[in-house]
């Protein structure tokens, strides 16, 4: 246990570390002194840059990080299936479509962007609940379910973008995921929603280790399994949905980060994994997001394309190491 818990401590200064640099790093850099004296100083042009571009960025990156891995963590438990994250069961595709109706048809009510990926989100999870229910929730049907969903929400997006091109800078910045231009308004009107979801997801971890030993166990022991999967499914739904509200549709996110955790603690148990996976998830976002502005600049290259990449690849040696059905 002492292990594990100089794990943690190293990725969370890991953590601190890589959001110091973020502040420093971007199209121009800002010297050590400058990011030192931001509030002493906040007139001076490096304050100014710090504290209005790249403070909000950073924090979004983070708690969408975060509220993915999370997401990934509930999910996989409690599908038990390695390969269940939001974007794979298209949970964070019926989020994003969601967004994208509101930004095309409701552009004024840009503010209720979370209410609707939220509910964007629980459609899509209910539609895969219902297509894959057969006598029971199987873990392969559901991941089959939500891959189809995911791939109908990607072409209802596409053809939102065909007929409204008009739109199309906006909605493509959100499409390709990335915390490009992100405020501080935009951040507080979000954090109800992500403590929300996180305060839900810190009710879960010994209710997911006891409804990983399967129903009877779980009733046995004092455990609802219909109302704490319920639970489970609106908190994944929720962190999933809040996160693609503030930083478009990132991918693999909630795949990736969880088994990054489990590998580096070498632990199933639910409350550690889901601690070390936020941290993972948040480091992750975080990097990518830096390397995006620093790889090509003066130019910027969505930090949702690197983490697909990325993801993508991790997706199929995941695939390649599974011998059995999935």
């Amino acid at each position: 246990m002492k292990k594990i818990r100089y794990i943690i401590y190293a990725a969370g200064l890991l953590l601190v570390l890589t959001t110091a640099v973020s502040l420093k790093y971007g199209e121009s850099a800002v010297s050590w002194a400058a990011l030192g004296n931001i509030f002493n100083e906040p007139d001076t042009l490096p304050s100014l840059v710090i504290l209005e571009l790249r403070l909000p960025r950073t924090i979004a990156a983070i708690l969408a990080g975060a509220a993915l891995a999370a997401a990934g963590v509930i999910l996989q438990k409690l599908l038990d299936n390695d390969l269940a994250s939001p974007e794979i069961l298209g949970i964070s595709g019926g989020a994003g479509c969601a967004g994208l109706l509101l930004l095309f048809f409701a552009p004024g009510y840009a503010a209720m962007l979370n209410a609707a990926a939220f509910a964007g989100a629980v459609i899509a999870a209910a539609l895969i609940c219902l297509i894959a229910w057969k006598r029971a929730l199987s873990p392969a049907r559901l991941i089959l379910s939500g891959v189809a969903i995911s791939a109908i929400f990607s072409a209802c997006g596409g053809t939102l973008l065909l007929f409204n091109s008009d739109s199309l800078s906006r909605v493509m910045e959100f499409s390709l995921g990335g915390f490009s231009g992100r405020t501080m308004e935009e951040i507080y009107s979000s954090l109800p929603f992500f403590i929300t979801a996180f305060i839900l997801t810190a009710m879960l971890p010994r209710k997911l280790d006891i409804l990983s030993l399967g129903g009877e166990t779980a009733l046995a022991l004092g455990v609802s399994p219909g109302r704490n999967r319920l639970l489970a499914v609106t908190a994944a739904a929720l962190a999933a949905a809040t996160a693609v509200s503030l930083s478009g549709l990132l991918g693999f996110v909630g795949l990736m980060a969880p088994h990054i955790a489990g590998r580096l603690l070498n632990s199933r148990r639910a409350d550690i994994l889901l601690l070390m996976s936020v941290l993972a998830g948040a480091q992750l976002t975080l990097t990518a997001d830096i390397l995006s502005r620093i790889l090509f600049a003066p130019r910027e290259l969505p930090c949702g394309l690197l983490l697909s990449a990325a993801g993508a690849l991790f997706f199929l040696l995941l695939l390649a190491r599974q011998p059995e059905e999935v």
